[in-house]
């Protein structure tokens, strides 16, 4: 049993249980988004559409050369008003959809770390004022990645 799987089925239902997470949280997880296997799906499942615009108004900072895989830090900055989410997608990825965050705030950046199978694109999407926007980067990754 993968960790990931371990803790979404024995503390997730513990914590709601106790309040701490809110049952609408719970039932806004996109699970068939992560668990697609095709970019497009993933796209269509979290945000409706695999058809998006590039824009330069969305800065990725992550090395170009990734040497450990398992965490290569990922810092995405949205030039929109009103960013509504983030999305960031790892095309060599076995299940492409690294991470989906909903944005509350006036907040327009979001830093995390990713797992890479391979070397290849990183794709984010925005959405901000209900519109669509993309910005994709290369990696070139140096060692093993993720398999699973």
């Amino acid at each position: 049993m993968q960790r990931r799987t371990l803790l979404q089925a024995s503390l997730l239902p513990l914590a709601a249980a106790a309040g701490v997470i809110p049952g609408r949280v719970l039932a806004a997880y996109p699970k068939k988004a992560f668990k697609a296997k095709k970019i497009a799906d993933a796209l269509r499942e979290t945000v409706g559409t695999a058809d998006i615009a590039e824009s330069d108004e969305i800065v990725i900072e992550m090395p170009s050369i990734a040497s450990h895989p398992d965490l290569v830090p990922v810092r995405i900055r949205s030039g929109f008003a009103n960013t509504e989410s983030i999305s960031i997608v790892v095309a060599a990825n076995p299940s492409p959809l690294a991470a989906h965050y909903r944005l509350h705030t006036p907040q327009a950046y979001v830093t995390t770390r990713v797992r890479m199978a391979g070397s290849g694109d990183v794709l984010v999407v925005v959405k901000a004022d209900g519109k669509l926007y993309s910005r994709r980067q290369a990696v070139s990754v140096g060692g093993k990645g993720c398999e699973t």
